[in-house]
Parts: structure tokens; sequence; C-alpha cells
């Protein structure tokens, strides 16, 4: 279930039982961007990875109020590790986008927030600016 849009942002997400915000609920039925899970890829993000979004892309842009949520799961492991999001606000700072990390060190813990500024996430993804921040293609 989404949470609802306030004027001046998004509204406090609801924290499920596992830790994560309840915006991500269902993520894994969303369209999945990524043709085969990602292996590699950045320092931020390691282990095998998936990534989904809420909404399609309106010709080269994804609209307001998308979500895009990458998974992770360990190198060896079969438990997902990260959850990192991206949330699609009318602003224009970094195209709209907020970010948020949440991580557990093992398949029975629960997630908790990075507390990592989105300023290091803008910084990163600016790298995709052409692809709307986001670097996976579908």
């Amino acid at each position: 279930m989404l949470t609802a849009l306030t004027v001046a942002g998004w509204a406090s997400a609801r924290v499920d039982a596992n830790g994560l915000p309840a915006y991500v609920d269902g993520y894994a039925k969303w369209t999945k961007l990524n043709v085969k899970p990602i292996h590699g890829g950045s320092a931020a993000h390691q282990g095998v990875k998936n990534v989904y979004a809420s909404k399609r892309k309106v010709n080269r842009r994804y609209p307001v109020g998308t979500i895009v949520v990458k998974t992770a799961t360990p190198p060896g492991k079969r438990w997902l590790s990260l959850v990192a999001t991206m949330r699609r606000s009318a602003g224009t700072t970094n195209g709209g986008w907020r970010w948020e990390e949440f991580t557990r060190t093992s398949s029975t813990a629960r997630f908790t927030k990075v507390g990592f500024p989105a300023s290091g996430c803008a910084a990163c993804h600016m790298q995709a600016k052409a692809n709307d921040y986001v670097f996976t293609r579908r």
C-alpha cells in the first residue's frame, strides 16, 4: 500500500514488522527493470540485485509518485540484506527523487534505515541523469 502524498511532500511512512516502510509493500509484483539478476556493481551495493518500479516511464521519465526498489542478496546467501528506495516527488532537486536505504545483517534480523545522507545517493545517481537517475534500464 502506498502512503498518501501531502502538500509538503511524502507523508510519514508506516514501518512493517520487518522494519521496511509500508510504501514498498508488494514491490516484487511491480515491473522488474532488470531481465537477469545483476551481479557486482558499486561498492555501495554489493551482492546479487534486482530492481523494481511501481510505475512505468512516461516518455523518458518516471511519473510523480513512482517508487523504485533495489534489493540485494549477499554473495553466497539466499536472504535480502539491502532494500534501497527512490521515491519521485514533484520537486526539482535531483529530478524530484528522494533516496532511502535499509539493511540487515542476517535473515532473521529486522531491516534498519541507513543513516547515510541522501546527498550521497544523489551524487552517485547524477551519473544516470540521462536515464532519469535510474541506473537499471529495462
